[in-house]
């Protein structure tokens, strides 16, 4: 079977979709009300569709910044002085990767 290059095809439309969650949710839960497996249901599809959570800020910090550098550095000279300002590195490093918006 050929697999569709949309989406809309295999979950159909938004009341298609709302009324698979709260039949699947009628059959696990057998117990809850129809307003609460409608309220379940709303809440399933918001989480599927990204909806209402909010991811935290991932960013690298200056610690952890110092300490991938001297893992993975290697002076010539033994009485090496490494100077690191780990605090700068790590905030040119975030806003490297930084999310455009």
């Amino acid at each position: 079977m050929a697999r569709s290059k949309s989406t809309r095809h295999e979950f159909g439309s938004g009341q298609r979709r709302f009324a698979l969650t709260r039949v699947y949710l009628k059959m696990v839960c057998p117990d809850i009300d129809l307003s609460t497996r409608a309220k379940l249901a709303d809440s399933i599809l918001a989480l599927i569709d990204g909806e209402g959570r909010s991811t935290p800020k991932r960013g690298i910090s200056d610690p952890q910044v110092v300490e991938m550098v001297w893992r993975n550095m290697q002076c010539i000279n033994r009485r090496c002085p490494m100077l690191l300002f780990g605090n700068q590195l790590a905030a040119e490093i975030n806003e490297f990767f930084a999310e455009e918006e």
